[in-house]
């Protein structure tokens, strides 16, 4: 691994000075993290002291570039001679910069080419949808939920789930699928430890339709999960214009119980989110494709780990923000000090 640091002085290499780096993310966020301490000692000579503050730049590299991104917390603590820094990529600012627009008769992929170039941000591969969306953001939303929810549309259609983040300096939208980078873990190779949680707890097992004045109107169930686990309702509210009856199937169809997986396996960059995992493992009786929800990389003492949190299910962080076109326009949804000794640090041109 390489860590790369730019501060008014230039940009510098300072793996030496880090243990350990943890690379992360999840599904509900728009960032991916990366978490690292740097070894800080003003009285031996032997650690140059490094200036890092809020709004460096930190790039980190195992072969290709991981991320690309800026210090946003330190923390120094008496006793201990580390700085923890946490750092995040631009996904960050997808959810700082809110805009207000309306879209009209336009693709999910139109409006992020739209909003990138107004913002500034390069943009790689977007899921394609071909699927016309309308919205109006007429109360300030950020880049994030504009993009979500408009994929978020699309996906309501096309029954398609997507994912939105950066890989480097490039924002991507991608299909959750299994692609040429889904690997294979598997016990006695590259699987450590496998835990399954079955849950209920948050089930749906009916959904209650209601007019727009409030009257019941009719409900879909599934009356085996309802005789096992007991009565689980949901319940929505339409218009005139905008039926709830998809929505409603979605919920239950969505609502069914749940497994939490973990797995701790040996690292490899591709285990990241909004990917997929083929996991076989007899014990758990986990087989088949899984979508990584979660992932957390570790670097330590020269080992590599990786920590995902597995679903068997694709799913989306979907937002429904803004209104519908002609709406009143309510929401329609849910969302170090400079000093001396640098002399053996590699001084890089180019991060």
């Amino acid at each position: 691994m390489q860590v790369l640091l730019t501060n008014k002085k230039g940009s510098f290499d300072i793996t030496p000075l880090i243990p350990t780096v943890k690379w992360s993310g999840d599904y509900m966020q728009a960032a991916r993290t990366l978490d690292f301490s740097i070894v800080s000692s003003p009285t031996d000579p032997t650690i140059p002291v490094v200036e890092i503050d809020n709004g460096c730049h930190v790039t980190f590299k195992e072969g290709e570039t991981l991320f690309s991104g800026h210090i946003f917390t330190r923390t120094k603590t008496t006793g201990n001679s580390t700085i923890a820094l946490t750092c995040y990529d631009r996904g960050y600012y997808l959810k700082r910069n809110k805009t207000i627009k309306k879209y009209t008769g336009r693709q999910p992929e139109d409006i992020t080419r739209d909003l990138a170039a107004e913002f500034g941000f390069e943009v790689g591969e977007l899921a394609s949808t071909g699927i016309q969306v309308s919205r109006n953001f007429i109360t300030p939303a950020s880049i994030y939920d504009i993009i979500s929810t408009a994929y978020t549309l699309a996906s309501q259609s096309n029954g398609k789930k997507y994912h939105i983040g950066f890989r480097g300096n490039k924002l991507y939208v991608t299909e959750k699928a299994p692609n040429d980078r889904t690997l294979i873990i598997q016990g006695k190779s590259n699987l450590i430890e496998a835990s399954v949680t079955e849950s209920v707890a948050d089930m749906v097992n009916a959904v209650a339709i209601y007019d727009a004045n409030g009257n019941y109107v009719r409900s879909v169930e599934n009356g085996e999960w309802i005789k096992l686990y007991g009565r689980m309702q949901d319940a929505v509210k339409q218009t005139n214009d905008d039926d709830k009856a998809a929505e409603a199937e979605r919920l239950l169809s969505e609502g069914g119980p749940t497994q939490k997986i973990t797995i701790d396996n040996l690292g490899n960059i591709a285990n990241i989110t909004g990917g997929t995992v083929v996991v076989r493992e007899p014990y758990t009786g986990l087989y088949g494709l899984f979508y990584i929800d979660s992932d957390i990389h570790e670097w330590k003492r020269g080992q590599y780990y990786n920590k995902l949190t597995l679903n068997f299910k694709a799913l989306m962080n979907e937002k429904e923000a803004g209104s519908l076109p002609n709406a009143d326009g309510s929401k329609t949804g849910g969302s170090a000090n400079s000093g001396t000794g640098w002399d053996w640090l590699t001084k890089v041109s180019d991060v």
